[in-house]
């Protein structure tokens, strides 16, 4: 035989849930490692030397990682190796020698990995001037640039704080 319930009983159709934890530390979880992936694919893809001071710029695009010619008050570097001095520069020659055999070496190697891996080698390069070298000195680089299979070039310069 069965118990009748009690009235009080009979009409509480209000139930008390309760919260899950699993799924709350799942979902923590997954936006931990979502932010934690997004900070380290956004970190900073060029370096400033002390000798090098870029100009400022009102546009604000992220730099992509190619290859990174710095052009410093003293020195020329190339993904942020010493190459050769400022003051090495001939006058008379527009092409730099020693830049143009190492963008060759670069470029090769890209050419080598778009065949073996199928990257596309798209002839980028990001150039950093000194804000106080002659236009001359910028010219010379770029034009090695563009002789050295590196025709699009990018300049590289700071983001003014607004």
């Amino acid at each position: 035989m069965a118990f009748q319930p009690s009235k009080s009983k009979k009409h509480d159709t209000f139930q008390q849930g309760t919260l899950n934890m699993n799924s709350m530390m799942d979902m923590m979880t997954i936006i931990l490692l979502f932010l934690l992936k997004s900070y380290s694919t956004e970190g900073a893809l060029a370096s400033q030397s002390e000798s090098l001071n870029l100009p400022t710029s009102e546009r604000f695009l992220k730099p992509k990682k190619e290859v990174n010619v710095a052009v410093a008050t003293d020195a020329i570097l190339v993904n942020e190796i010493p190459l050769m001095r400022t003051s090495e520069i001939g006058k008379d020659d527009i092409l730099i020698a020693p830049l143009a055999a190492k963008l060759q070496e670069y470029a090769q190697s890209e050419r080598q990995l778009e065949i073996e891996a199928g990257k596309e080698f798209l002839h980028e390069v990001i150039i950093q001037g000194d804000k106080t070298i002659p236009f001359e000195t910028l010219f010379k680089v770029m034009y090695t640039c563009s002789k050295s299979d590196f025709y699009k070039m990018r300049l590289l310069t700071v983001s003014k704080s607004q």
